[in-house]
């Protein structure tokens, strides 16, 4: 293996292990991307945004990324030459989620259970040997009833 291909392949698992959920993968993504890259707001017409060289992306609820570049020969006129070029993938990967109000203590108290299921096709008995942690985003109410979200990713096993 070259030193290249070595130093590409190092830079992709230090993207993988800093992407522990699609929300992660996805906020990783965009940072990639450069200032070269223009948002695009999705429910916006872009006709008159788009320009001939242009790069840009819009993301769906944080977990998807759609980023592209407009051609040189680009015209917004409908009888226009020119072509659109996709590629896509996806962002997510089997895991176990964390079920909505799933909490409940036992034990008198000292323990907590949290209710999951299961999500993708996962070789589930392939996990029973492994240290489990919690990743995702939260959504935080703040004051005067406007939301945030937070990504978490306690990054260390919590069972």
């Amino acid at each position: 293996m070259s030193d290249e291909s070595l130093a590409l392949a190092r830079a992709a698992c230090a993207h993988f292990t800093a992407s522990p959920t699609e929300f992660h993968n996805v906020a990783n993504c965009v940072a990639l991307l450069g200032p070269d890259f223009v948002k695009l707001d999705e429910s916006e017409v872009w006709e008159s945004k788009l320009k001939p060289g242009g790069k840009y992306y819009y993301t769906r609820n944080t977990s998807t990324l759609v980023a592209f570049a407009v051609g040189g020969t680009y015209s917004e006129l409908p009888a226009s030459p020119g072509g659109l070029k996709i590629i896509g993938g996806h962002t997510d990967s089997p895991n176990l989620r964390i079920k909505p109000r799933s909490s409940r203590a036992t034990g008198a108290g000292r323990i907590t259970q949290l209710n999951v299921e299961t999500y993708g096709g996962g070789l589930w008995h392939t996990w029973f040997d492994r240290d489990l942690s919690v990743a995702g985003r939260v959504i935080l109410e703040e004051e005067g009833g406007t939301y945030r979200q937070v990504l978490v990713d306690l990054n260390k096993p919590i069972c």
